[in-house]
């Protein structure tokens, strides 16, 4: 199934070119589909590439996932 992604992801790209099925918030929201919704705070060092692992997992799943991506501002 589908994850539901934010459009200004970088990810979107990369998963796309891995056949991973990404549905952007823009996309998805015109479906009548309720998703389960993940909130995801990433605190590696290698944001991208570990925000590709989870979404890679996220999307083996029979649901359709709205990921929402936390993000932490360090002062």
């Amino acid at each position: 199934m589908p994850i539901r992604v934010p459009d200004e992801l970088p990810a979107v790209n990369f998963l796309r070119e891995e056949n991973v099925f990404v549905m952007t918030t823009s996309r998805a929201s015109g479906q009548e589909i309720r998703p389960l919704k993940v909130l995801i705070l990433n605190l590696m060092p290698k944001k991208i590439e570990t925000e590709n692992q989870f979404l890679r997992l996220l999307s083996n799943s029979p649901l359709q996932v709205d990921i929402q991506l936390l993000r932490h501002r360090f002062s």
